[in-house]
């Protein structure tokens, strides 16, 4: 063998060592461990960067859906932020953080945050009531959704049931009823949030009231009021009204 093609393997050699070295020093000390957001199925994964350890496969992508943002009017200087959203998870609660977007105020961000939880395919209309803002300085409105975290539906199951009926006299606008507690749990305030509709269905106006220390197995009348305004009067269906109920989180 010729010195030239011994020094050709020599070095053809040493530089093959020297690679396989380099690669695995490098995979040892710079390459990233398995996880939830490598597009890998690794770990326990049941599929790509799902189940196991990771976020279930069920809402790999799923997010809560706003349908409607509405903005009312309750009298020359203050307004009502309305939206509506739905868990499209068949299995799973959702818990998020949301925030309304106002443009063209100066609108204090505090009073227009918040926290929900949705039920598996639950719809929620999320309420921030009487804010002291005109809506002619309001240019625009959206909702912001965050720090989404899904849970297996393990949500206190209560049974609670709603009676009511809205009522029109002259300009003014009510919705009164019975709220029954049927479950053995001791509720320290619930809030009710009624909503008119004129007679195709578009909503019209939103309020709240709420009831504190909601006894097991009783049963609590309300009321809840709405501004005095005549087109509301003379638009609202009384038999589209809607009432949702929910604990406040706020309640100690």
């Amino acid at each position: 063998m010729s010195r030239t093609l011994k020094q050709l393997t020599f070095g053809s050699a040493f530089f093959i060592i020297f690679a396989l070295a380099a690669l695995g020093a490098y995979s040892f000390y710079f390459r990233s461990s398995p996880s939830c957001t490598d597009n890998k199925q690794n770990q326990s994964e049941s599929g790509v960067d799902c189940g196991g350890s990771c976020i279930p496969c069920e809402v790999k992508g799923l997010n809560i859906i706003t349908e409607e943002i509405k903005i009312f009017s309750t009298s020359k200087s203050q307004i009502t932020l309305l939206a509506k959203v739905r868990n499209p998870s068949q299995n799973f609660s959702a818990s998020f953080s949301y925030k309304f977007n106002l443009g063209g105020t100066l609108a204090g961000q505090r009073e227009l945050r918040g926290r929900e939880t949705l039920a598996p395919q639950k719809i929620q209309y999320i309420v921030v009531p009487n804010l002291p803002i005109d809506e002619e300085r309001i240019n625009g409105v959206s909702l912001d959704i965050s720090e989404l975290n899904w849970n297996e539906n393990n949500l206190p199951v209560l049974n609670i049931r709603v009676n009511s009926q809205s009522n029109v006299d002259k300009n003014r606008v009510t919705v009164t009823g019975v709220l029954s507690n049927n479950s053995a749990a001791n509720l320290p305030t619930i809030k009710l949030t009624a909503l008119l509709f004129d007679r195709e269905g578009k909503a019209l106006n939103v309020s709240i009231t709420e009831l504190e220390k909601v006894e097991a197995f009783s049963e609590r009348q309300f009321i809840v009021f709405f501004p005095e305004i005549e087109w509301l009067a003379e638009n609202v269906d009384p038999k589209k009204t809607e009432i949702q109920w929910e604990l406040d989180d706020e309640s100690p």
